[in-house]
């Protein structure tokens, strides 16, 4: 009994290990199986990408403008070329914010900000409409004043409303030198007159071209004004502080329309009114992060083209601020 339970007890024995020797032959191939496959490199991702426009309601283009598509810390940059289209090429697939930097004193119709879904080898769309908005002009004068320009005959800032204006030097020599501001009809502009000014400019652009509209009321009848482009390098609030030697962008601010200055007067009519449409060349709400248009009165009539304005010739009337 005891002989036969011992054989049976080897058989059972060896009957396992044949098993467990064959179940690790026909492992040890699927793992290695297994092992090459991890090794190998997965199929390579093809991201797509997404394209669009950037226009207003009225179906004006708008180049120059900065898009952003992100996906968690992956972000890529594009722009709008001169027809404001924009392609941008995708870092991943799957789901993206789209971003849109808005021109100067516009605002988005439908958004300005989109979720986009980027596929693989697919091009998504996604368009912005924007809108520009009107700009108020305000008087060169009280917290607004660049640099106290506007002062009474003795050079302090004036307070009476019948005080006649004087405009001092900031720039030419002598500073500070009185120059008195007087009409095309030679009566001295006093500071109830001077103050009337108001109204607004709208800008919107095209393309490689920007319109102007100029609406303004107030202005010194029959008046010789001129628009420029005093672009800024950081945006500024209304009434804060400019630093003429480091916000400007460029040293001679250029003149609205040809760079030789003749295409950027108007002159008000007998009412003080001046309602003009003018053109430049580029879009000016994307060309630089802030802008700001003086609106120089000439007090004897003269221009002087796309080059300096002789301080004694002419004083800053209105601003209008494009953020």
């Amino acid at each position: 009994m005891y002989v036969q339970d011992h054989h049976a007890f080897w058989g059972t024995i060896k009957y396992k290990l044949q098993g467990i020797l064959i179940s690790l032959l026909i492992l040890i191939p699927l793992s290695c199986s297994s092992d090459d496959s991890q090794n190998q490199d997965p199929t390579p991702e093809n991201p797509g990408s997404v394209s669009g426009i950037v226009e207003d309601e009225n179906g004006h283009v708008y180049p120059g403008v900065e898009l952003n598509l992100t996906k968690g810390d992956e972000t890529t940059t594009a722009f709008t070329n001169s027809e404001g289209n924009f392609l941008i090429k995708a870092k991943s697939n799957g789901a993206h914010n789209l971003s849109l930097k808005l021109p100067l004193s516009t605002e988005a119709v439908n958004a300005d900000m989109l979720s986009v879904n980027i596929t693989e080898d697919t091009e998504s769309k996604a368009d912005f409409v924007i809108q520009p908005q009107a700009v108020t002009a305000h008087l060169n004068f009280g917290s607004v004043q660049l640099l106290e320009e506007i002062v009474d005959e003795n050079g302090n800032t004036p307070i009476a409303s019948n005080e006649p204006l004087y405009a001092a030097n900031i720039f030419d020599a002598p500073l500070g030198m009185l120059t008195a501001i007087t009409a095309p009809d030679d009566h001295h502009v006093t500071l109830s007159e001077f103050k009337k000014a108001n109204g607004e400019l709208l800008v919107y652009c095209d393309g490689d071209n920007a319109t102007l509209q100029i609406m303004l009321e107030g202005m010194i009848p029959d008046g010789t004004y001129t628009f420029w482009l005093a672009y800024l390098n950081k945006p500024r609030k209304v009434g804060e502080n400019i630093d003429f030697m480091n916000d400007f962008v460029n040293l001679t601010n250029p003149p609205v329309g040809a760079s030789n200055g003749t295409e950027n007067i108007a002159v008000a009519d007998a009412s003080g009114v001046i309602d003009v449409v003018l053109e430049h060349d580029s879009c000016i709400l994307t060309d630089e992060p802030a802008l700001v248009i003086p609106i120089l009165y000439h007090i004897n009539g003269k221009t002087f083209g796309g080059g300096h304005v002789p301080d004694p010739e002419e004083m800053v009337h209105m601003l209008a601020y494009f953020q």
